[in-house]
């Protein structure tokens, strides 16, 4: 971790964090949200990035810019993504005379897209877990 980094953990954990209680259920929660959230999130990354028909290699070099953790030295999760999304009639595919596989989003995928703004627009499910902390009693 970076040093100026380590300050703000330090300074958030002597201030902020001081005042919140996490109970173990509320750990669990949140762990079992965020393991959720890395398969989810990977698809709907994936999702918005397919506003324009990509290929796979385009799509896995944004994720990587995108700094998403769970295709580090895994990009196969991303074509496994894809392909059970094309199954699913999200995503539909087609190959080029370079013989370079495009995806786009089916109609399905394009209303899942706008509902998931949507949702974001609204906020998460991550973030109200976090408002049920409670502050320490101390």
């Amino acid at each position: 971790m970076e040093e100026r980094l380590k300050g703000l953990k330090k300074a958030m954990n002597n201030r902020t964090f001081r005042q919140v209680k996490f109970t173990d259920a509320h750990r669990q929660k949140v762990n079992e949200q965020i393991e959720q959230l890395q398969d989810e999130d990977l698809w709907r990354v994936i999702l918005s990035f397919l506003t324009q028909e990509k290929t796979g290699l385009e799509l896995t070099q944004l994720l990587h810019i995108r700094g998403v953790k769970s295709i580090i030295n895994n990009e196969g999760v991303v074509y496994t993504t894809l392909h059970a999304q094309e199954q699913q009639g999200n995503l539909e595919s087609y190959w080029t005379v370079e013989e370079e596989k495009y995806y786009k989003l089916t109609k399905r995928g394009l209303k899942i897209l706008q509902k998931q703004q949507l949702q974001e627009s609204r906020g998460n499910s991550l973030q109200q877990l976090f408002n049920e902390v409670t502050p320490n009693e101390n």
